[in-house]
């Protein structure tokens, strides 16, 4: 199943896609008798059984009013996550091409983990702002993980029973901030910051259920810019996988439904480039994933 985010920013209400249109998920699971929450996290949030929950509301579609997707502004699929959680350094092909600058090019012992604001969401094919405070707008085509059910220190072999889906991410970062090219001492780094201005984060174009793809398949990944192709690669080359992933981040943080884990890039980054190539104004990032889907962005430059 294929869920979606539709309608006007922070406004978003929830649809079924399929077949290129889209049904209200809120009028699905009323005509289902399921309940009606609004948005694809509350039901992920207020319903245990989500999963049947939806199939019914999937079953009730037929009867009910369909819009072409196309027709619509499409929202992230998770507008609203508790947690945005990033693996750093963790596919072999982007250790490697780092090696040049690392004093160090071995991958870390364990999953190297960040975070992002969640305000730097935004949908699959919204522009995306580039702030004047960087020079070298960066890309990174993510795969991310959604989780389905609450847990906490949960092991590897359980980690797809807490899986409700995937996303197509492009994990975006203002090198020069995240960096903090303004210092002088390395020590200073904020990646935070660097990582979370508003529209970092296009993601879509909507949740794809596990039951989707097939459990540990590679799955291909692509990034062009303006009809380049950047990053080439797949799934298989995540150093740290989505089990072990998930199991180290149950570790100490009560993982939610709806939150979102990005399980790391591959080689083909813009700041490694020789010369490197950074986003500009007026620039389209499309990154695709085998089966989740294609999400597209041009880059606008940030009003004055």
């Amino acid at each position: 199943m294929r869920l979606v985010s539709y309608g006007p920013k922070w406004q978003e209400r929830a649809g079924i896609l399929s077949d290129g249109a889209i049904v209200d998920l809120e009028a699905a699971m009323r005509a289902a008798g399921v309940g009606a929450p609004t948005s694809v996290l509350r039901v992920l949030l207020e319903e245990p059984n989500w999963r049947s929950v939806l199939d019914k509301a999937y079953a009730a579609r037929g009867a009910l009013k369909a819009i072409e997707a196309r027709s619509v502004r499409l929202g992230a699929p998770l507008p609203f996550p508790r947690q945005m959680l990033i693996a750093g350094a963790n596919t072999k092909s982007h250790i490697a091409e780092a090696a040049p600058v690392l004093k160090d090019p071995t991958p870390p012992r364990e999953p190297m983990i960040l975070a992002k604001s969640i305000s730097s969401l935004c949908g699959p094919f919204d522009e995306v702002i580039h702030p004047p405070e960087t020079k070298k707008l960066d890309y990174d085509i993510e795969l991310g993980v959604v989780i389905g059910r609450r847990c906490r220190r949960i092991e590897e072999s359980e980690v797809k029973d807490y899986i409700a889906g995937y996303l197509t991410v492009n994990e975006m970062s203002a090198r020069d901030i995240q960096l903090a090219e303004h210092e002088t001492n390395p020590f200073y780094r904020v990646h935070f910051l660097g990582k979370s201005f508003d529209t970092f984060c296009p993601t879509g174009p909507a949740l794809v259920t596990v039951d989707e793809i097939p459990w540990g398949k590679p799955l291909k990944m692509r990034t062009e810019v303006n009809g380049e192709v950047r990053q080439d690669s797949d799934t298989s080359d995540l150093y740290f996988g989505i089990e072990a992933l998930v199991s180290y981040c149950s570790r100490g943080t009560t993982l939610f439904p709806g939150d979102i884990i990005v399980t790391g890039s591959p080689a083909g980054v813009a700041f490694f480039m020789k010369p490197p190539k950074f986003l500009k104004p007026g620039d389209s990032v499309r990154c695709e994933i085998e089966t989740v889907g294609a999400i597209e962005n041009r880059i606008r430059a940030e009003a004055g």
